[in-house]
């Protein structure tokens, strides 16, 4: 889907004003909370680079991600940030960080709690001493709600038009079926793809993070930080 579309993905998912928002309030909560000496961030899941694009104003930035599509994109929006690819659940870069995000619900996409917990030992392997991790779960088990969202915009002979239908389909599964329409100079296509996404408890978010040897510092709710997070250390 990401290569037919790749045109119109910025403009259909990102929203700049949310990103910059977001990256002070990691910037916040590292000046509040780091105690590492260092400034080096490893941005977990980074996709095109749109919380790169920002957090490399205040760190040196290395991000990874599973899409070679979404890398080539975020190396167009950064100067000096380094991009990986990798998968979140199972790598190993030989270097530790100052500070770990895992933001907008990525994690989701960790396929069972054995590769949710899978994930947060890369974390704590790569975090340093002292160091930040912040992760935004993708909602919750308990506080998920189904959801239809879109966005429409045209301009000159071209434009989108996406919408997406979120829905539960297990006690731990979510479906989300992408539905785009694409114009380009007058001629429409349809496209439809659908993705699952992995439901986890708080209590289960709390488990992972603590048997892989984080601390949690604090709990961050929703109107805190944009889809809520737990701040860890180590």
């Amino acid at each position: 889907m990401y290569e037919i579309i790749s045109k119109y993905y910025d403009m259909m998912y990102v929203n700049d004003e949310s990103y910059r928002a977001e990256v002070d309030k990691v910037v916040s909560l590292v000046e509040q909370y780091k105690e590492s000496k260092g400034n080096m961030l490893l941005d977990i899941a980074c996709g095109t680079g749109a919380q790169a694009a920002y957090l490399q104003n205040y760190f040196t930035v290395t991000g990874i991600d599973i899409s070679d599509e979404m890398l080539e994109v975020a190396k167009n929006k950064t100067k000096d940030a380094i991009f990986i690819n990798a998968d979140m659940c199972d790598f190993n870069l030989n270097n530790q960080y100052d500070v770990i995000v895992n933001l907008y619900g990525s994690i989701g996409h960790a396929e069972s709690l054995e590769h949710m917990q899978m994930a947060m030992e890369c974390v704590f392997k790569h975090l340093k001493q002292g160091g930040i991790f912040i992760l935004t779960p993708w909602s919750t088990k308990e506080s998920f709600n189904e959801s239809l969202v879109g966005r429409t915009k045209t301009f000159e002979l071209s434009g989108f038009c996406r919408m997406e239908t979120v829905r539960r389909v297990s006690v731990d599964k979510i479906k989300v079926d992408f539905h785009h329409l694409i114009s380009d100079n007058l001629e429409v296509t349809y496209y439809k793809h659908e993705s699952f996404v992995t439901l986890f408890s708080e209590s289960e978010y709390e488990s992972s993070i603590q048997k892989a040897g984080l601390k949690i510092i604090k709990r961050l709710q929703p109107d805190e930080f944009r889809m809520g997070a737990f701040v860890c250390t180590v």
